[in-house]
């Protein structure tokens, strides 16, 4: 697929998504030895894999740097009948915390790639954790949370009146995970609160 796909081999080809064109590799810039190297320490992804992931990004990212544009496009791609851009914005800033350069390089792409593909249960929810803590502070209060879990019903389709409403279920959710009570939910009642409760992993990490 391309940049923001899996890449999968058949008969020692790449296989792209169909919105995507094929790579002249003669004619593509090349992967240094050095980040290949890092992304060998850094994640579980083998080398032929590596690659494979960096010909697809270059079939929809062929400056080799994957900006919000195309991010969106590619999400919108894979969920026509939903609304992509709010979330897209969530995953975006989680994928990039450097917020001055507004792109996501190939190497940084590949860490989240292989936490959300090859991570623990933690290093997932952690991941998700970040998404839902917009602004960093390490704690996720009802409006932020509320934030992404409306964009992602959008994102999905999904009907937001009477018990399905989203706010109704971060209520719910914050009764349940909110410990201490003091309104907010840390990185730890996050993580605890999404792997006891599959309903409420389900809504906030559906993914995982």
């Amino acid at each position: 697929m391309g940049c923001c796909g899996s890449t999968k081999k058949k008969n020692n080809t790449v296989e792209h998504s169909p919105s995507s064109l094929p790579v002249n590799r003669e004619i593509m810039p090349e992967l240094s030895d050095t980040i290949i190297n890092d992304l060998l320490t850094k994640t579980k992804f083998s080398k032929q894999e590596i690659l494979d992931w960096w010909y697809g990004f270059l079939t929809d990212c062929p400056s080799g740097l994957l900006d919000k544009k195309k991010f969106i496009e590619v999400y919108q791609y894979k969920y026509p009948n939903g609304k992509a851009k709010k979330f897209c914005d969530h995953v975006f800033r989680t994928f990039n915390p450097d917020k001055k350069t507004h792109v996501i390089d190939f190497e940084r792409f590949m860490c989240v790639i292989d936490i959300t593909l090859n991570g623990s249960t933690d290093e997932k929810l952690e991941w998700a954790f970040t998404m839902y803590d917009i602004n960093g502070d390490q704690r996720i209060s009802k409006h932020e949370m509320s934030c992404v879990v409306e964009s992602m019903f959008d994102l999905l389709g999904k009907d937001r009146k009477g018990g399905n409403d989203p706010r109704r279920h971060v209520d719910q959710i914050f009764s349940q995970i909110d410990s201490n009570h003091d309104n907010y939910v840390s990185k730890e009642e996050f993580l605890s609160g999404c792997k006891a409760d599959e309903k409420i992993r389900t809504i906030l990490a559906p993914q995982y």
